[in-house]
């Protein structure tokens, strides 16, 4: 059985996965509203704000990991083509800045997993990956060439052939979209294999899953998907019915999540329009009526909204269902004022027909945003930053507090 990065529930986004085959430095003070829940905490939590730090600019190649392998989850975050960085966790109000290394080989794509079987997380942006040395964490991490696309906006790691290691899967508008076999190895070339043509964006953070249901992993792109054909990534088949594309700035462009959202044990497709400009950015998600995905059906979450460049599909309530996180960006938000607000669509009745919006958030943008578990209480917390600027937010989840766990 093939696997995911996501295959560990502790390892980003709470409990959610891809499918399975057969799927303190100085800190910059913000302005920012704090925004109350319309419903009783006891209903739907409520977030703690907290500055992680002040760096970057044009920052992407986000995850929450354990680099430190201390039993809790680090923010990675890195700038296109520049230095990458990870931020310890310490408490909530006490993060600890070490630099990965230098000249990311990357625009926005990155994503970090073991990828040298030591047992310890690796960086991989684009065309470059970042050996974790181990402790002491007071060194860069060793910097190797894969031989993927330079320059890369999405970058997402699942097991694409099926012999159950995880590869590299690449989109870059220019070059298209392609996926890499991790050699034993991994400081030797990838070996590369074209999918299809790309766009701007569209298979970043989690479009990669199984949308046939016959157990091999298949690949999201906005407006439709590649049917992974032979289970082995060799030949692929494209299927333009999915109704996710736009008109905007950047033609297309999405972020794209596949998960069973309304638990009939298919995979369905959770997408947000970024990159398009103006309110008119919307959030929805598409059913997989007959479970091979030769039919999808479009059911609206949102609309209206400012720039959507982030997405995360997890149970932020803790009631058993799937939530939708984002969050808006550098392409303009929906406060007064264009103030960036931060969202939270609770799934009303556990399969995707009715949802309740929540602002947990506004005045600092929010781009390439990661939900998981940071502090290890049992809830799901946030973490994101902006594309130009650098405030790093971590937002974290008091719903342990209000059902007193802690």
């Amino acid at each position: 059985m093939g696997k995911s990065l996501h295959d560990n529930p502790r390892f980003v986004s709470g409990a959610s996965r891809l499918l399975p085959r057969a799927p303190r430095p100085a800190l910059l003070a913000a302005t920012l509203f704090l925004i109350a829940s319309p419903v009783p905490a006891a209903e739907f939590p409520k977030f703690e704000y907290h500055a992680v730090d002040s760096i970057g600019d044009k920052m992407g190649q986000t995850s929450l990991v354990d680099v430190d392998g201390d039993g809790d989850l680090d923010w990675i975050a890195g700038c296109n083509r520049g230095d990458v960085w990870w931020f310890e966790y310490r408490a909530s109000d006490e993060w600890v800045r070490h630099k990965i290394g230098e000249v990311a080989g990357t625009e926005v794509g990155g994503t970090a997993f073991d990828v040298d079987g030591d047992g310890r997380v690796d960086q991989v942006s684009g065309a470059t990956w970042y050996r974790n040395p181990g402790p002491p964490f007071d060194r860069e991490f060793e910097k190797f060439s894969n031989g993927a696309i330079a320059g890369s906006h999405d970058n997402v790691a699942a097991d694409v052939d099926g012999d159950g290691r995880l590869d590299l899967v690449v989109m870059r508008d220019s070059a298209g979209v392609f996926w890499y076999r991790i050699p034993a190895d991994p400081t030797k070339p990838w070996e590369g294999h074209q999918v299809g043509p790309a766009v701007h964006g569209g298979l970043d953070p989690r479009g990669v899953g199984d949308l046939d249901g016959d157990g091999d992993n298949d690949i999201v792109r906005s407006t439709g998907w590649y049917e992974n054909a032979d289970g082995k990534g060799l030949k692929w088949n494209w299927h333009e019915n999915i109704d996710g594309g736009h008109q905007g700035k950047f033609k297309d462009t999405t972020k794209s999540w596949v998960v069973d959202l309304d638990n009939d044990g298919d995979g369905d497709v959770v997408m947000t329009d970024a990159d398009k400009g103006g309110r008119s950015h919307r959030a929805h998600w598409f059913e997989n009526a007959e479970g091979n995905g030769r039919r999808w059906v479009r059911h609206a979450i949102a609309s209206e909204k400012g720039d959507l460049h982030t997405l995360s599909v997890a149970d932020f309530d803790g009631d058993g269902d799937w939530d939708v996180f984002s969050g808006e960006g550098p392409l303009g938000g929906s406060g007064a004022e264009e103030k960036r607000r931060w969202f939270i669509w609770e799934n009303l009745d556990g399969r995707g027909g009715s949802w309740n919006e929540h602002v947990i958030l506004e005045g600092p943008r929010c781009h390439e945003g990661v939900a998981a578990d940071v502090d290890g209480d049992g809830d799901v917390d946030i973490c994101s930053k902006p594309w130009n600027g650098s405030l790093h937010v971590y937002l974290r989840n008091l719903s342990a507090e209000t059902r007193g766990d802690r």
